[in-house]
């Protein structure tokens, strides 16, 4: 669940408050969703800078674009479709032979802190990196709809309304994606066993 989550509710109001030039209302909105959006777009580009370009491109089209909500989806999925469709730009763009193929190893700065056992962060850190490799392995669309669903929740609905494709083809993506994994994490587990 995003740090700061706020209700459908709430975020619409803010929104239109945003539309006439509240930028105390804008603040909320952008403490709300900066660090889930910022994570999401770092786990579609790969690079922590350009992650952090388009999460500001992606607010400044929010400032922008305010008073073009129709209200159609919830305001939560319209600013997640404008950082998607910001990260497949800059994906069309670049080459993807430039792209890394893993993600930054301390992401420890984006996420909640917990307090555990040192052994508990030891297997939690292992299995993150397992999961994060795997994740690593698709395709940007097919890492997209799992990360949209798994890590921030949306139902099916909503992530065809972010990445722009029919909910069929988000469901045919989500069962790729899956079948992926977890013969991926099969592997992982004869790998482990043999060493």
């Amino acid at each position: 669940m995003p740090i700061n989550s706020h209700s459908a509710k709430q975020d619409k109001y803010l929104l239109s408050r945003v539309a006439k030039g509240d930028e105390s209302a804008f603040e909320q909105l952008y403490d709300s969703y900066n660090i889930p959006i910022y994570n999401y777009l770092v786990r579609l580009t790969h690079k922590e800078a350009i992650a952090e370009n388009l999460l500001q491109e992606t607010f400044l089209a929010v400032w922008e674009s305010a008073g073009k909500f129709r209200g159609e989806a919830q305001v939560k999925s319209w600013i997640y479709r404008i950082s998607h469709n910001k990260a497949v730009t800059w994906l069309r763009k670049t080459n993807k032979d430039e792209i890394p193929r893993e993600l930054p190893l301390n992401e420890a700065h984006l996420q909640e802190k917990y307090t555990e056992s040192p052994e508990g962060a030891i297997i939690r850190e292992g299995q993150e990196g397992n999961v994060r490799r795997a994740l690593e392995s698709l395709s940007a669309k097919h890492r997209a709809v799992v990360e949209l669903a798994y890590v921030h929740e949306f139902s099916y609905r909503e992530i065809a309304r972010i990445v722009d494709c029919p909910e069929g083809t988000v469901k045919s993506r989500m069962n790729y994606a899956l079948r992926q994994l977890n013969g991926i994490f099969k592997q992982m587990g004869t790998e482990e066993s043999n060493t």
